[in-house]
């Protein structure tokens, strides 16, 4: 767990009166024992038998806490640090730095090919919901992938299938044959696109107040660890010319890949337009 993250948990165990020692960023001895203290009064907010969890998920946990305390979207609140959790720590460290939670990004330019007719993601949402329906309720099918994935967060544990949306699961399936027959098993797992890092979460924008195309189980995030949220460019492995092709699979079907249009949330791909 990074330093700073734990430097603002015991701040915080300080503040509740848990914690007497020094705000150090080692998670030690004296740390876990107030962080047992700050869950046990958090018992409703999170799942049965938390406590009995590892030092390092609990201390995740009482983070995600912090967080959605502030304001901040950081559901679920389950200990592990996945893409939603290094999220929102990045809108955290924004407004402790700051004083003010960061802006909501904008949608600029994107591909123009659309053979899949995707809705426009625009303030209203009245495509998305023409489209693909209400946000948070939507029909899932199973796409297999063709190479073994396992869960950023979680890398433990494998995953088979991806679920999405029923409406962009015939393109998501050619997406991942044509990625799969081209770049192969082995080569993926060394780019480190076996990371998968979700695809239905109901939830709003980070920082917005509209639905975020996860919503309609019709946007996947992919290694989010070296593609967080914020980075560019400069940062997000997936902006690297060996990930050409991976883009243009995407592209070919009209999803809209954020990072190549807006040099932002490099992990993020949608069947969605901006």
């Amino acid at each position: 767990m990074l330093k700073r993250a734990i430097v603002v948990v015991q701040d915080h165990l300080k503040a509740k009166g848990h914690y007497a020692g020094a705000s150090h960023g080692i998670a030690d001895a004296a740390t876990d024992a107030a962080v047992a203290l700050g869950l046990g009064e958090r018992q409703a907010d999170i799942p049965a038998g938390a406590l009995g969890f590892s030092q390092r998920r609990r201390m995740v946990m009482l983070l995600q806490l912090i967080c959605r305390d502030k304001g901040i979207a950081c559901d679920p609140i389950d200990g592990y640090w996945g893409q939603i959790t290094q999220t929102a720590w990045d809108s955290l460290v924004f407004l402790l730095d700051h004083g003010r939670l960061p802006e909501p990004w904008r949608d600029t330019d994107q591909p123009a090919a659309n053979p899949q007719n995707w809705p426009r993601d625009t303030a209203g949402q009245a495509e998305m919901r023409g489209f693909f329906g209400q946000p948070g309720q939507p029909p899932i099918q199973k796409v297999p992938c063709p190479w073994p994935l396992k869960l950023a967060w979680n890398p433990a544990q494998r995953v088979t299938h991806i679920g999405c949306h029923a409406k962009v699961a015939d393109s998501l399936g050619r997406v991942l044959t044509k990625v799969h027959a081209h770049y192969g098993a082995a080569e993926l797992a060394r780019l480190r696109l076996d990371l998968f890092g979700g695809c239905f979460a109901p939830r709003k924008k980070r920082g917005g107040s509209t639905w975020s195309t996860h919503a309609w189980a019709a946007a996947i995030d992919w290694d989010p660890a070296r593609n967080q949220l914020a980075w560019g460019r400069d940062r997000a492995s997936l902006a690297a010319p060996a990930y050409d092709f991976w883009w243009k699979c995407w592209e070919a079907e009209g999803w809209v890949s954020l990072g190549r249009s807006r040099n932002f949330d490099w992990m993020h791909v949608q069947a969605a337009r901006l």
